[in-house]
């Protein structure tokens, strides 16, 4: 009975996260970020740093809930880190929420349908995220300026939220990304256990027990790591076998 009841409150608390992270998403759209984007000066900083202080505070409400365990190792790396290429698995849809709450300065390209979702669409163009269905050219640019401008930027190389138990495949995206700006990668290790908000999963299909998410910050690799051959193409492909070997290893127990 006990159990039940649990499982009952959690699927309860689960709705309310969720009811709170999309409304919340409009009233920041329609009321606050207009008042805040008032002047265009640092504008984009702005809304950036915003969403990180209110990322961390659903992240806390959550574990206040009761919802998930939080586990970070390396967190200091990811504070105090500049102009770098972060990268990780994607086992889950909260990983992008603790990503950016831990990582200042950050920027993340996002799917074109968050651009124009009704609920987030406002937030996610307000803080200029990048979109991934820009032309080429014009998506190396645009990375090329947040880092100039000493921003992170967050990838999923997977491009979608793998399934549980299924070893990551990385697109071509990210090396491509890093050949071409030649920035440090900073490799990033997400688990969670049990599996929860995977792809396809209904948010109300809770685990059974409460999930612990793992987060594994690696070492920086350098452009001089990587960039080992005149043709930046072999460089990408070489840089995708070894980050997929990279994650393969580390998730190999898990």
């Amino acid at each position: 009975m006990l159990r039940l009841l649990e499982h009952l409150y959690r699927q309860a608390a689960t709705g309310f996260a969720f009811a709170c992270f999309f409304l919340g998403g409009s009233v920041l759209a329609a009321v606050v970020l207009p008042v805040l984007c008032w002047s265009p000066d640092h504008r984009r900083q702005r809304v950036q740093q915003l969403l990180r202080s209110i990322f961390r505070l659903y992240l806390a409400m959550l574990r206040g809930l009761g919802l998930i365990r939080l586990d970070i190792e390396g967190g200091e790396t990811l504070q105090h880190c500049r102009r770098r290429l972060i990268i990780a698995n994607h086992p889950s849809l909260l990983d992008v929420v603790i990503l950016m709450a831990l990582t200042p300065n950050a920027q993340c390209i996002i799917k074109h349908e968050l651009w124009n979702s009704r609920f987030l669409g406002g937030v996610m163009r307000r803080a200029e995220y990048i979109r991934n269905d820009l032309e080429g050219g014009a998506l190396i640019q645009a990375c090329r300026r947040a880092l100039d401008d000493g921003g992170n930027i967050i990838v999923f190389p997977e491009g979608t939220r793998s399934r549980p138990g299924v070893m990551p495949r990385f697109h071509r995206g990210f090396a491509n990304i890093a050949t071409l700006t030649q920035v440090e990668i900073l490799p990033v290790v997400i688990t969670c256990d049990p599996p929860t908000l995977t792809k396809g999963e209904r948010w109300w299909v809770v685990p059974a027990t409460r999930p612990t998410f793992r987060v594994v910050v690696g070492e920086c690799l350098e452009a001089g790591g990587y960039m080992t051959d005149r043709y930046r193409s072999v460089d990408s492909r070489r840089l995708v076998a070894r980050m997929e070997a990279y994650y393969a290893e580390r998730l190999a127990n898990v």
